[in-house]
Parts: C-alpha cells; structure tokens; sequence
C-alpha cells in the first residue's frame, strides 16, 4: 500500500503529511502575512509652487466574500481551517475535510492554496467540475504555481478532456522541467490519444528523472505493447516485477494478464 506525502509550502519552510491511499498530494498551507500599513505621510510645505502634493494610494487589504476586511486575526482562522482540513484529508475523510476548506475560504478567499486543497479533495470525490472550477482560481491568483498547473491537468485527463489535460501538462513542464510525474501523466495522455511516440518520449524523460519508479516502467510496457513491440514489452513488465519485489505468487491480477498476453503473442509470432 503506499503511503502519499504532501509537501506544505510555508514561506521558507516545510511540514510533511502523510496522505491516505487515493489521497493526492499537492497541498498548499497557506500562509498569511500580516497586513503592514505605512504611517501616515507628513503634510509638505511647497517651495517654489503651490501645486498639491500627489500621496500613494495604500493598499487595500484582503477582503472576506462579504466585502469586510480580512484583517490578521480573520486570516489565521482561516488558515487554522485550513490545518484542520488537511489533517482530516490525510486521514481519508473527505467530506469532512471539504467543508472545512469552504470555510477557511469564505473567510479569506485570496488564499491560493485553499481552493487548490479544495479541487484535490472535490476530485477525490469525483466532483470534478467544480474542482476544476477551483483549481481555475487557485490559477488566477498563483498563476506561477506549476503544481497547481499539474493539479489542473490531472482534473481534465479525470473528465476524458485529454487535449486540454496536454495543455495543462505542458504549462506545468515550462516551469519546472523536472518534475517526473509531469512527465508521466502526459505520457499517459498521449497513450491515451493514440500518440504512441510521443507517449513514449514523455515517459523516457519521467524515467530519466526516477529510473526506479514501477510504475513508469509498467506505461513504458502498455506503451510498448500498443506498439507491437513485445519483447520490450516484456522487458519493462519483468522490471516492475523486479522493482516491486513480486513472486508469482503475489503479482498483481493486472500485470499478470499483461504479461501472459505478451507470452502468448509471442509465441503466435516467433
């Protein structure tokens, strides 16, 4: 069984949690900065004009949905709802951690990173509109965020919307190259779209950036496979046998009729 991590971006630093099985990882604890007000400017006496003195406008400060300032106090309740919710998420109560998200949104919804926690949680409950509906406003406060491009990416290949699922992985990849699931989630797209070359040039990047994932290696084989390619088919199956530490006996329903399919194909074509 495995056992999910979420990295908690804070400023500069970061708190781990373990997420339950089916429970995505890319939460986001937001955290609010307290508001800084400049002191009010001194009245300037003009020298040679008497032209008025032009001032900076200040900032507005966050406001909650009914227009009332987001004040310090409000933000950290917020943000004490948002702790709450990812623990309830890790445990693997969605519901529960779903009306918490809403909450800590309705009090302080400039906060990013609530509605991205909040499209995980709604996808894991297969609402996927409206998580797509809030990853699209986690994007338009952070639209730098590549995760959040990845998160969006993952809620439109759910809807079958595969094309625009290509394009939500291919913004992520122009911010963060590196990042191996990305690479793996687009091959699986283009698998998916009958791309068979490209699905496999995305995956030999994910597996150049994780060379010991199974999970890469068992697309590397289904790629192989829509190919007609059987014997690296095979190879990449035998791998994740290898990787996973699997017996006969404890190979799983799925990969087991992989591989006989393979064997038997094989077989029919020397």
């Amino acid at each position: 069984m495995h056992i999910y991590r979420a990295t908690i971006r804070q400023s500069s630093a970061s708190i781990t949690v373990p997420l339950a099985p089916g429970v995505l990882a890319s939460l986001t604890l937001a955290i609010a900065t307290p508001l800084l007000f400049s002191s009010p400017v001194a009245a300037q006496q003009p020298v040679a004009s008497s032209a008025p003195v032009m001032r900076p406008r200040p900032k507005a400060a966050p406001q909650t949905k009914s227009g009332a300032l987001a004040g310090p106090g409000v933000q950290e309740q917020a943000k004490e709802l948002n702790r709450q919710a990812i623990a309830l998420q890790s445990k693997g109560k969605l519901t529960e951690a779903c009306a918490l998200y809403r909450q800590a949104i309705s009090l302080y919804p400039a906060a990013a990173g609530y509605h991205n926690n909040l499209a995980l949680v709604l996808k894991d409950l297969d609402q996927t509109k409206e998580a797509e509906a809030q990853e699209r406003v986690a994007l338009k406060l952070r639209p730098n965020r590549a995760d959040y491009h990845v998160n969006l990416g993952i809620i439109l290949q759910r809807q079958k919307r595969l094309n625009e699922a290509e394009v939500a992985f291919k913004d992520a990849l122009a911010m963060d190259a590196s990042d191996s699931d990305c690479h793996y989630r687009l091959g699986q797209v283009y698998l998916e779209l009958g791309d068979f070359d490209k699905a496999l040039e995305a995956t030999k990047l994910a597996l150049m950036l994780k060379p010991e994932s199974a999970e890469y290696c068992e697309l590397m084989g289904d790629i192989y496979t829509r190919k007609e390619k059987y014997d690296d088919a095979l190879l990449e199956y035998r791998r994740v046998i290898e990787l996973n530490g699997y017996t006969p006996a404890t190979i799983s329903g799925a990969l087991h009729d992989k591989i006989e399919f393979l064997k038997s194909r094989l077989k029919s074509h020397p």
